[in-house]
């Protein structure tokens, strides 16, 4: 295995072709930069570069091994960040990643209510529709996950909780057409304008049956969203334009709801959506804990 000396070293003068340019660059001597090269490929057991006064060209080998070494230069810097995190952390921080419906509806509720039980709590939430989570919770990356999970494959390790399905809405600003009728089909909310965050199969396959399970509705929820982005911020500030609608969770829209410029509209049918919480079983860490228990208080 190449250590961080000899990996870069490879990399730079692969680079540059020049001895004198990469060891100026990587801030060695010659000789030092010599050294670290012969060592890659010791390591790797083949010649790396064709020694010629003044420039390296790779080896055939050398070019094929340059992908692996860019690779795992990419995966080294990657574990020193997490190393990194490690470091800093006070063993206090919960990492939760989570679905972007969430962090109104139950991240916030369950933080506010462990800072009142631990107030020096860490936590460190990412949002994305398109996150791993089954494996981020084996690997660590996460602690608990907040999202759709009723379609993962039941596995030995991971410990689920269910909470109850929650109504998905639609928002408008309060002169869009929509708002003519007190209630409203669901096709007609996507024959405008429309912004979600992003919709993975499982949710599309949701919508296509709610608009009758045909070609035509497939082909209709095909070209969904107009607009997408995972930051419901930037979602809701759209819906100071009075033809876009955007989809989310009642609390999403609270606040514009409140100030009178925007409306929820009511369609028939109504999606519901599938909420669970994910965690790794017999982690036995008490911050963790605790903010597990404050998402089952939730569930009611």
């Amino acid at each position: 295995m190449l250590n961080q000396k000899s990996l870069s070293a490879f990399l730079i003068l692969a680079d540059t072709g020049n001895f004198q340019e990469a060891a100026k660059r990587m801030g060695v001597s010659n000789a030092s930069l010599s050294r670290y090269v012969a060592m890659a490929e010791t390591q790797v057991g083949f010649a790396l570069f064709h020694r010629k006064r003044g420039n390296s060209g790779l080896t055939r080998d050398g070019q094929a091994f340059l992908k692996v070494a860019r690779k795992l230069q990419t995966e080294l810097q990657a574990c020193e960040r997490q190393i990194a995190h490690i470091r800093s952390d006070t063993g206090q921080t919960v990492h939760i990643g989570c679905g972007p419906l969430t962090p109104r509806t139950l991240i916030k509720p369950a933080i506010e209510g462990a800072l009142q039980t631990l107030s020096d709590l860490k936590v460190r939430v990412s949002v994305s529709a398109r996150q791993a989570p089954i494996e981020m919770l084996e690997s660590g990356e996460i602690d608990i996950y907040v999202g759709d999970l009723t379609h993962t494959p039941e596995t030995e390790n991971i410990e689920l909780m269910m909470f109850e399905k929650r109504a998905v809405v639609f928002a408008a600003h309060v002169d869009h057409p929509l708002h003519s009728a007190s209630v409203c089909a669901l096709s007609d909310v996507f024959d405008y304008s429309f912004a979600s965050p992003h919709l993975h199969k499982h949710w599309r396959a949701a919508l296509t049956k709610a608009l009758g399970g045909t070609e035509e509705a497939a082909e209709k929820v095909r070209a969904l969203p107009q607009i997408e982005s995972d930051d419901y911020a930037f979602l809701t500030s759209l819906l100071g334009d009075n033809t876009l609608v955007v989809g989310g969770m009642p609390e999403t829209f609270a606040e514009l709801v409140s100030t009178g410029s925007v409306k929820l509209i009511e369609t028939d049918p109504q999606i519901t959506w599938n909420i669970c919480a994910a965690r790794k079983s017999g982690q036995g860490q008490p911050v963790v804990d605790l903010l597990w228990q404050q998402l089952k208080e939730l569930i009611a």
